[in-house]
């Protein structure tokens, strides 16, 4: 999960998506226009971290803070830090929850304080 989070966030979203499921979701609890919401397949997944690379287009830099893991899941707390493309700086906790089936990602909810987000990107 580390490995492929770092790929993610390094800028090698196609590297990293090899470990995702054809049919992948992403849900993002909330209703911040644009992010909330389930996306659904690869290519929808893919679209969506397109949007974070032009949110945030020096990356973001992930702290690891705890791993639990249990048969098919993984939940993962961290706290990712960057700058937004407004210029503005971010920190903000996050709470993920990985669902794996045949060694691949198959589901992710995300768990994040949008108001954060949307100051950052305002």
């Amino acid at each position: 999960m580390k490995r492929t989070w770092e790929m993610l966030l390094g800028g090698n979203v196609e590297a990293a998506l090899q470990d995702f499921s054809d049919d992948v979701t992403w849900f993002l609890t909330g209703k911040l226009e644009g992010v909330s919401g389930l996306k659904k397949g690869k290519e929808a997944v893919r679209a969506f971290l397109g949007g974070v690379t032009q949110a945030f287009p020096g990356g973001l830099k992930t702290e690891f803070k705890k791993a639990y893991g249990e048969g098919d899941t993984v939940i993962v707390e961290l706290v990712n830090r960057g700058t937004s493309a407004t210029g503005k700086p971010y920190e903000n906790e996050y709470c993920f929850v990985f669902e794996l089936a045949a060694g691949k990602i198959r589901a992710i909810r995300e768990y994040v304080d949008l108001e954060k987000v949307k100051i950052a990107l305002s």
